[in-house]
């Protein structure tokens, strides 16, 4: 028995042990020669994963603080953004572009559909001085994975520049940045890749420094300030304090070793991986007569979102799941009755899987629901017998 609870959920996710391990370590101190090495090491080695020959930082702290960064250098009051904006995350971004004065322009779809590339060339048409294009890559409240590369075409034929938010996608997913002209691109520990929460990998091109650096007035910021970064990087970077704050080195350690475990099984292999496993938990939460919510074809490799019936209390199976058989699982967000199921990293298997489909059928039969015994485990052992894992 593992006596604790197994974390089913679009984040935090399972942390890979060897991270845990490297977690009850001695603390490094956040500067010298020695901790200088280790963060650049890691910084290169997280560029192989956002497809990138140009600069990487680790942000201290939580997701948020990192698209707070990128529109916060990027936007200034007055500015416009445009928004691709299909589910909950996507409304982040709209919320932090107006507290810094600028005015978000939503290309807006129904939760569970992807934002066609078409809508947002036909509103950068329409709207002059776009200055910016956020994107969600993988909207965890829909289970939708939006294609980025042609809206990164798009942004750079009208002169802006183009963020993405890959937080729960990062690893599992493939984003190539320099290729799809990504100016911005975050990342994340907690999620895929199996780390821990506190540290986010940022991409950033050469021109969101420029943006930064050609301001027209500075921004009223210190810490996420891209200038700031940079004199740091610049000034104390030589003796290993190429950041402007102190940093959590014990969490980075823990990214490292994470990171080196994904450049280990291969990034094609994982990307793999993480299809399977996600189209086995599709096919199995499907074979218990719940609705997932997006278009196989859009569906998100880590993570399903499925409706319930009216006569399934949501909160109750939730409640069930976690009491009796030990596996989280987390509520919808998108204004529908149902639940979000995590399957990255760690739990992209079907050591995983398989276990959370049987406690899930059991405790829906328990609820009410007249349910096929057996038939949610076989649909995901199909596809992992068809694909392998």
């Amino acid at each position: 028995m593992l006596n604790r609870k197994i974390l089913m959920i679009p984040g935090p996710s399972e942390a890979h042990p060897e991270v845990l391990s490297v977690l009850s370590r001695p603390v490094m101190p956040h500067y010298g020669i020695e901790w200088g090495k280790m963060y650049e090491e890691t910084c290169e080695k997280l560029k192989e994963i956002f497809n990138t020959k140009q600069s990487v930082i680790i942000l201290p702290g939580p997701g948020n603080a990192a698209l707070e960064l990128a529109v916060g250098n990027l936007l200034e009051a007055g500015d416009k953004a445009l928004i691709a904006h299909n589910g909950w995350f996507c409304e982040i971004f709209s919320q932090i572009v107006q507290a810094y004065g600028a005015e978000p322009v939503l290309v807006r779809v129904n939760p569970g559909e992807i934002v066609p590339a078409e809508r947002i060339r036909e509103k950068m048409e329409e709207e002059e001085g776009i200055r910016a294009v956020f994107v969600v890559q993988n909207e965890t409240s829909s289970g939708v994975l939006q294609p980025v590369e042609e809206i990164g075409a798009i942004a750079k034929d009208f002169g802006a520049l183009l963020v993405v938010d890959s937080v729960s996608s990062f690893s599992a997913t493939e984003v190539r940045a320099d290729d799809w002209n990504i100016d911005i691109c975050i990342g994340y520990a907690s999620k895929a890749l199996g780390a821990v929460n506190g540290v986010v990998p940022i991409m950033i091109s050469d021109r969101a420094w420029e943006r930064a650096e050609k301001r027209r007035e500075p921004m009223r910021a210190r810490f996420l300030n891209l200038n700031v970064w940079k004199k740091f990087i610049a000034e104390w970077g030589s003796w290993g304090h190429p950041f402007p704050s102190s940093m959590p080195t014990t969490l980075v350690l823990g990214l490292r070793r994470a990171v080196e475990l994904a450049l280990e099984e291969g990034l094609e292999n994982r990307y793999r991986r993480h299809r399977v496993s996600g189209r086995a938990m599709r096919e199995g939460v499907r074979a218990l007569e719940l609705r997932v919510l997006p278009d196989e074809k859009v569906a998100s490799d880590t993570v399903t979102v499925a409706t319930t019936p009216e006569e399934v209390n949501v909160n109750r199976l939730r409640e069930i799941l976690y009491d009796k058989y030990d596996i989280m699982i987390a509520g919808a967000l998108t204004g529908v009755k149902g639940i979000r199921i995590g399957h990255m990293g760690v739990t992209a298997s079907p050591m995983f899987i398989i276990p959370t489909l049987a406690a899930l059928e059991a405790t829906l039969s328990d609820l009410g629901m007249k349910v096929k015994a057996g038939f949610g485990v076989a649909a995901a052992m199909n596809v992992y017998r068809a694909w392998g894992k």
